[in-house]
């Protein structure tokens, strides 16, 4: 089963001061081919690069995973989804829709290690696969 996972889970995983319980439930996903990106979990982790860290070594770590599109026409569902969460009273940012309505759009649970995500889920289709309790 394809998943998209979520940058938070792979700050854990790629990280030597991360998470050693995320790092063992990542390696069976990544070896089978299970965990799949999106543009958008690569630039967030550019965002985060440490100083001793490459852009290029962190892409030849992702360039393997299966990417999940976003196309144009989720941006309309992206929007819905925002405004629906904020009339709930739900501050989720734009980066965990945008997330959500790619999982919801691809029909894949997101692993996360981010409550956000869990509040979305109990407002919309996401399916979740929450290792926050690993971290």
């Amino acid at each position: 089963m394809i998943c998209l996972v979520d940058s938070s889970v792979w700050v854990h995983s790629l990280r030597r001061s991360g998470s050693s319980k995320v790092q063992e439930l990542i390696r069976p996903l990544i070896t089978n081919a299970e965990a799949a990106i999106t543009e958008w979990v690569i630039l967030e982790l550019m965002a985060g690069i440490r100083n001793s860290e490459t852009a290029e070594s962190l892409l030849r770590k992702m360039e393997p995973l299966p990417r999940l599109s976003f196309s144009p026409e989720n941006w309309k569902p992206a929007w819905t989804l925002a405004s629906h969460l904020r009339k709930k009273s739900v501050t989720a940012g734009a980066a965990d829709c945008f997330l959500a309505t790619v999982a919801i759009a691809h029909e894949v649970p997101l692993v996360h290690c981010d409550k956000n995500f869990e509040l979305i889920s109990r407002h919309s289709n996401l399916r979740t696969i929450d290792w926050s309790v690993f971290v």
